[in-house]
């Protein structure tokens, strides 16, 4: 009984990610083409289909039917490159349900999200591939000068970048090489609103995540300008979108609200000190 209701709440929350990540796939198809549709489909398909075998081979009851292997499907393709190789979304998935969901048992006790893990092993096994970003048609002719100049990568190079020469919109709306799903700034904003409303207690993870890089950026800015840094550094990357999906993982989250603020909050000075790019990485 109390199984079958574990399944129940972590249906809820599948929907409601569900809910949340239906827009970003939308903008990647929008940019992009059918080719992301494709790895987010198969990327799907692989964790649905490694749980199902997955929990036969332990001799477990199915969980298929909370839906959590698809978020992680659609979290993990919606972070990759869209010209990235249909093996990608294969590796990555069965990656994410067999070493890093399936040994740990329930989502309620999964120490960290099977999508950020699958991710950050396929960023050291094909870094080539995974920050490769193919252009956008209608991209700003300030960056559009090569395939992968997204606002990242010149970031990372301290490039003399600024919001005069990127227009405002193109950064709000994800006009600019990145991953597919996670450029769309005024998408994921829509999709922190649901998450305000529908889940305020992940939605305090959130904002000690972001508070911490706003925070980041002002003290540490890698521009000449403070309210530049502040922008790009957000808008740049999977900034917003990891806040969003990968730091909320349930299994993480402690059970005071102001707990859950530092956790957040110190959960991006770990990801700053882990890494020397500060902070859009």
């Amino acid at each position: 009984m109390a199984k079958k209701s574990s399944i129940t709440t972590q249906r809820s929350l599948s929907l409601d990610l569900l809910a949340m990540l239906i827009l970003p796939v939308i903008s990647s198809w929008y940019f992009y083409g059918v080719g992301a549709l494709k790895l987010v489909f198969i990327s799907v398909i692989v964790c649905v289909v490694c749980e199902m075998l997955g929990r036969k081979v332990l001799k477990q009851s199915s969980t298929v039917s909370d839906l959590s292997a698809v978020t992680t499907g659609i979290i993990l393709a919606l972070m990759l490159p869209a010209n990235a190789p249909l093996w990608v979304p294969v590796i990555g998935g069965m990656f994410a349900i067999i070493a890093a969901k399936l040994p740990f048992g329930s989502v309620e006790k999964l120490p960290f999200s099977p999508a950020a893990a699958s991710f950050a092993f396929l960023t050291i096994c094909f870094p080539d591939i995974i920050f490769n970003y193919p252009k956008i048609s209608a991209f700003s002719a300030a960056l559009s000068s090569a395939s992968s100049s997204s606002l990242t990568s010149l970031l990372a190079r301290n490039s003399s970048i600024n919001l005069s020469s990127v227009k405002i919109i193109d950064i709000i709306i994800g006009n600019f090489p990145g991953p597919m799903g996670a450029g769309c700034i005024m998408i994921l904003a829509g999709s922190a609103i649901y998450m305000l409303i529908r889940r305020t207690k992940l939605f305090i993870t959130v904002a000690g995540f972001i508070t911490g890089a706003a925070l980041a950026a002002i003290c540490f800015p890698r521009t000449g300008n403070i309210l530049t840094s502040l922008v790009l550094e957000l808008c740049a990357g999977y900034m917003i979108f990891a806040a969003l999906f990968l730091a909320t993982e349930p299994g993480t989250q402690p059970e005071k609200g102001l707990s859950r603020l530092l956790y957040g909050f110190s959960g991006f000075i770990h990801t700053v000190f882990a890494n020397k790019d500060l902070p859009g990485q």
